[in-house]
């Protein structure tokens, strides 16, 4: 498995090779641009479908640990969720008419979204979508630039690669801001606080844009550690060393998330991707990737942190691309389409132009916490990706 996804790694260098999630973005979107993967791909991983189930896990032994500020409301339960019964597809614009462009994340509101498009001269050009309009982002760097999270207030948080590896950046009002040492800035919440990792294994928190990255506590003996994604009162979720789903609370204590069961067996490892609202989503394997030649089992899997529920979701061909306030979860199902998932219903997203049932042609990236405004990407009739909208209600 190790080596199956170092050949579908398109992107720099990164410190480790068995990051799931950035392995199967990169098989779908070498797929996408048409780049010809040959052999097996992470893309066709085999999800698997069992009971949902957790075991409680006793958290490791710590040092100490940062706290993380918080000036916003904890998580709590919410209202009564809406219900969506169809969504409407249109394209986002693009600046200079460049012929292909994709989402990378969203606001909660659904109004900002961020993302890159390919210009014809070839590389990346990072953007971001406000009110209609679409706005080049110039960030330092020539290998590869990306933009991933958004907050409501329009601060924009990614990264750019230079000869030195992995460089974190923030955009506010036409200004790019170098944060504070090396790495990758991955996630921002309305408090501005921002979660990512200084590109050595270790996973950070940038209190404000204008901070020095504070290192979030790990168990002792931790060698690599992931932030992934930051809740709106502060609370960040990762994993360790790639296989251990990992959260870090805002009052500075953190411990291991419950193992998913899988046929009646705690999972041999499991990441922890996004959260929102207490809701927490990732994936979950049988077998540790880790010197496996094979091909591993990948199940989709959701956490509550107010309840402690851990769950397998049945839905998804892939883990969730994102989750909402009410834990609704966007992704690809079994045929290939992107999909809502709302509890009680399903709701399929249109493709742009022909359908594909390996999961390449449409990919949901994020959704709004109302559910009303989903942004990701779908290829056109010639096969070029193109960055989306999908208006729900």
């Amino acid at each position: 498995m190790t080596d199956l996804l170092r050949t579908l790694d398109d992107e720099p260098d990164t410190p480790s090779t068995v990051d799931i999630r950035r392995a199967i973005a990169a098989a779908r979107r070498k797929r996408a641009l048409r780049r010809g993967v040959l052999g097996a791909s992470a893309a066709a991983l085999t999800v698997l479908a069992s009971a949902a189930g957790f075991v409680i896990t006793k958290p490791s032994a710590v040092v100490p640990p940062a706290v993380i500020a918080t000036s916003v409301p904890a998580p709590s339960a919410p209202a009564s969720a809406p219900r969506l019964a169809s969504c409407v597809l249109s394209r986002l614009p693009v600046p200079g008419k460049e012929p292909m462009a994709l989402v990378s994340g969203g606001d909660p509101t659904g109004e900002w979204i961020v993302g890159r498009t390919y210009p014809k001269s070839g590389g990346y050009q990072a953007v971001i979508w406000h009110d209609g309009t679409v706005t080049a982002v110039m960030l330092p760097g020539d290998l590869e630039e990306s933009l991933q999270d958004v907050n409501p207030s329009g601060t924009a948080v990614g990264w750019s690669y230079d000869a030195s590896g992995p460089v974190p950046y923030a955009y506010r009002d036409g200004k790019v801001t170098r944060l504070a040492a090396t790495g990758s800035a991955l996630a921002v919440n309305e408090a501005g606080r921002i979660a990512g990792d200084d590109g050595k294994g270790h996973p950070v928190v940038w209190e404000s844009v204008g901070s020095p990255p504070v290192r979030l506590g790990v168990p002792a003996g931790t060698a690599d550690a992931q932030a992934r994604d930051i809740d709106l009162d502060g609370t960040v979720v990762g994993s360790l060393g790639l296989e251990i789903p990992y959260v870090w609370m805002p009052d500075g204590t953190h411990r291991e998330l419950p193992m998913p069961e899988i046929d009646g067996k705690p999972a041999a490892i499991a990441q922890a991707f996004d959260i929102r609202n207490g809701w927490v989503t990732g994936m979950a394997s049988t077998k540790s990737l880790k010197g496996s030649r094979g091909t591993a089992p990948v199940i989709a899997v959701r956490w509550n942190l107010r309840t402690g529920v851990t769950e397998v979701v049945d839905g998804l061909q892939y883990p969730a691309d994102a989750v909402n306030a009410y834990g609704w979860q966007i992704g690809t199902d079994r045929k290939g389409y992107a999909v809502v998932l709302t509890g009680d219903d399903v709701v399929r997203l249109p493709d742009l132009a022909s359908h594909r049932q390996d999961g390449t042609a449409t990919i949901a990236s994020t959704v709004s916490d109302d559910g009303s405004i989903i942004a990701g990407q779908s290829d056109d009739a010639g096969g070029t990706i193109q960055a989306v909208t999908w208006r729900c209600r």
